[in-house]
């Protein structure tokens, strides 16, 4: 049987990719800036394009850990459960929206060729696999909330299977993220951040994988009294 999270355990894996996203937006705007070889048109397509990236990776954080703390109840001391799942739906259709926006941006560039099917189609027409992985990423992420729509056609228990696909989903973003940015490569600010904002979810998803009593013994997850 789950147990509930302590509530600062709580407040810190639900603050930090919220503080971690909205930080990490000045020095994604320096970086996009910096880039030399684009026109200025295609700096401010790839500005935007930036920016929605990194709040869609920062929100699918978010939304993920609202996903875990809805099914485990681990947070029900402090909030109820139907405005935990509000608040999952919510943030993962306002990912996924900004995640479209990441992806759409490119195909704007006047200086790049950038086509719709390189956007939807993975390693298609000499396409690199850092943007693979951020294609098959939100693409998984986009059928899991497809899902929710025929969640009655698949039967309760089929339809869990498939939400689990958030969570390759979430790691394919994070990979990414990683493989696609210079900056996080190099271990810079951004990197602590895109570090910072994984370290919630994968935190969560840990702690549901163990067992209560180990939870418990930890300290990490209080005992119901």
């Amino acid at each position: 049987m789950s147990t509930p999270l302590s509530r600062p355990a709580l407040v810190a894996a639900l603050a930090l990719p919220v503080v971690a996203a909205l930080t990490a937006a000045a020095p994604a705007h320096a970086a996009t800036l910096a880039e030399g070889t684009y026109n200025e048109y295609d700096q401010g397509v790839r500005h935007i394009a930036t920016l929605a990236g990194y709040f869609s990776y920062g929100l699918m954080a978010l939304a993920v850990c609202f996903g875990v703390l809805t099914t485990t109840g681990w947070a029900k001391r402090s909030v109820k459960r139907q405005t935990l799942y509000g608040g999952h739906m919510m943030l993962a259709v306002i990912c996924l929206s900004f995640g479209c926006i990441h992806a759409l941006a490119y195909v704007f560039q006047t200086g790049v060729h950038f086509t719709y099917v390189n956007m939807a189609v993975p390693f298609v027409a000499g396409g690199q696999s850092d943007v693979a992985w951020g294609i098959i990423g939100l693409e998984l992420g986009l059928a899991v909330a497809v899902s929710i729509w025929v969640q009655k056609l698949l039967g309760y228990r089929r339809w869990h299977i498939v939400h689990y696909l958030a969570y390759p989903s979430f790691g394919l973003s994070l990979l990414h993220v990683v493989t696609a940015s210079a900056e996080v490569q190099a271990l810079g600010l951004m990197g602590m951040f895109v570090c910072g904002i994984a370290g919630a979810p994968i935190l969560l998803f840990i702690l549901r994988l163990l067992p209560a009593t180990t939870a418990v013994a930890a300290r990490i997850a209080p005992q119901e009294v």
